[in-house]
């Protein structure tokens, strides 16, 4: 079996979805990244063993790690989606740049492979992530100490 064809609007809706995720990670700003999220979403991280609402993967995972990294953001050429034949669930991976700060102060890249399972209500309505899976990439130094504010 392979995967099926993925029509170019919702290649292109899903990739301005992650586009839009991944300012917002930028940004710190966790208000906004709310909305992208599913309130019962299921997600793994670096930190969070296993959280299954929002509000445990905004306390356990994103209050922990977005502040302390630099110039985040989803490399859009390394996309890969996968649609369901509904068009109403998707998958996305995508590798994510973005730089580290050692104690020091001094930077390093900290690349992170990122999947998200998406979901709507109906075809052209937004997609909310269900599922999210962010790990670094294998032999990336793993804690970053940057301390950058939340957006307001």
């Amino acid at each position: 079996m392979k995967r099926l064809p993925v029509r170019d609007d919702d290649r292109r809706s899903i990739g301005e979805f992650f586009g839009r995720w991944g300012t917002l990670v930028g940004q710190v700003d966790f208000n906004r990244a709310r909305e992208l999220y599913a309130e019962d979403v299921i997600a793994f991280g670096s930190l969070g063993k296993m959280m299954t609402s929002r509000d445990a993967l905004e306390a356990e995972q994103w209050r922990k790690v977005w502040p302390t990294l630099a110039d985040y953001r989803h490399d859009l050429a390394t996309l890969e989606v996968i649609v369901s034949p509904d068009r109403l669930m998707a998958m996305g991976a995508v590798i994510a740049r973005t730089i580290g700060i050692h104690q020091d102060g001094s930077h390093f890249d900290r690349p992170v492979r990122v999947t998200a399972t998406l979901m709507r209500e109906a075809v052209g309505a937004p997609w909310h992530m269900t599922h999210t899976h962010v790990s670094l990439v294998p032999g990336t130094p793993a804690p970053s100490y940057g301390s950058r504010p939340e957006a307001e």
